[in-house]
């Protein structure tokens, strides 16, 4: 059963930015992330759930419940922010505390339920520190624990981690995900950051100019991702997108492949040769980034450290079971059963841009 429905939510403002035409539905205990691009409407979906925004039309229902014109406090739900939202002038214990002394909560369930809190987030003995003397991770762990200590069943976080560095985003990361489990919350998160979505959700909503693009779990996005857009926002790198073309098939076709799935091959024998334009050593394997006139994109990832140097022709192996079919059109994921020959190999790859051209253009 859903616990979170959104109902085609639509909100704007004089026909611009906003979202559009929003449905979708969360069962209880799910981490949903909001993912998409600066101005995609992630942050407005957020606060339409919130009750921060009123949508102009559609329906919200959390727990059977239809909130749509209900105010943030009538919600049941607990929000973490990107700036943290702590009162400078109180304790770590005053900050995660406050809600519950403006709810009145007793004073006995309030000790029990920091107590718990503050142990699920690591903050055991910094109760008496001021937020100025914490670390950023510290004071994110305090909303975390504020939001924790509510026990509204329903969390929305708005890119919570975007003020931390990397080593710390890593460890509170954790923490969010532990938090969530053992409270058994439901989560909707918005982040920009495809790394924290894939790794943190059960589902992920992918979000481009007010509108969904594709919802579903993080392996459904990066194994068959619904369009180009997702396709290339979706994967560090992104997938590799060929023209169809290039590969002896219909010019209505694009054909991407995610860079792990590309090998380096004969030339004599390869599906496509290209040159390589960039090499990133990254320890365990080397990133290869390739140049050809009909691809974007276009990489291979080789074990150890790569011998080709920038300027090499190099020959590349397609499997044909891992490409996905994009209409070049639309930019849907397509299944055409295409059988158009491949033209000759020499003169499909004569337009590569040979050695001084590609020194002039990257240069």
């Amino acid at each position: 059963m859903s616990f979170l429905q959104l109902q085609q939510i639509t909100r704007d403002w004089d026909g611009q930015g906003g979202v559009r035409d929003v449905s979708l539905d969360l069962p209880k205990g799910a981490f949903l992330s909001i993912l998409g691009p600066s101005g995609c409407g992630k942050s407005t979906l957020l606060r339409l759930i919130a009750g921060l925004e009123q949508p102009r039309q559609g329906r919200i229902v959390i727990d059977g419940r239809d909130v749509t014109a209900l105010p943030p406090g009538q919600r049941n739900l607990s929000m973490v922010f990107q700036s943290y939202a702590l009162f400078p002038h109180l304790s770590v214990a005053e900050n995660v505390l406050f809600g519950l002394k403006v709810r009145r909560v007793p004073a006995r369930e309030r000790r029990e339920r920091l107590a718990r809190a503050l142990r699920m987030t690591g903050l055991e003995g910094l109760e008496t520190r001021k937020p100025a003397a914490l670390s950023g991770g510290q004071r994110q762990r305090v909303a975390l624990a504020r939001a924790a200590v509510s026990e509204r069943p329903l969390c929305l976080m708005d890119e919570p981690l975007s003020n931390l560095d990397a080593k710390l985003r890593h460890a509170v990361r954790r923490d969010i995900r532990a938090l969530a489990r053992t409270l058994g919350l439901t989560v909707v998160y918005v982040t920009h950051d495809q790394g924290e979505a894939m790794s943190l959700s059960d589902r992920v909503v992918l979000m481009q100019g007010g509108r969904v693009e594709q919802i579903g779990s993080p392996s459904d996005l990066y194994d068959r991702p619904a369009t180009l857009f997702a396709a290339q926002f979706i994967g560090e790198p992104p997938m590799a997108l060929i023209e169809g073309s290039a590969l002896g098939l219909s010019q209505r076709v694009t054909v991407g492949l995610r860079p792990e799935h590309i090998r380096l091959s004969d030339p004599s024998t390869a599906d496509l040769q290209a040159r390589v334009l960039d090499r990133e050593f990254l320890g365990a394997d080397t990133l290869v980034t390739l140049d050809h006139p009909g691809a974007q994109g276009l990489a291979v990832i080789v074990a150890g450290a790569a011998p080709q140097a920038i300027g090499d022709s190099v020959g590349l192996s397609l499997p044909a079971d891992r490409r996905l079919f994009f209409d070049s059109a639309s930019g849907r994921l397509t299944d055409p059963q295409i059988t158009t020959p491949q033209p000759d190999r020499m003169a499909r790859d004569a337009a590569i841009p040979r050695p001084q051209q590609l020194n002039r253009t990257t240069s």
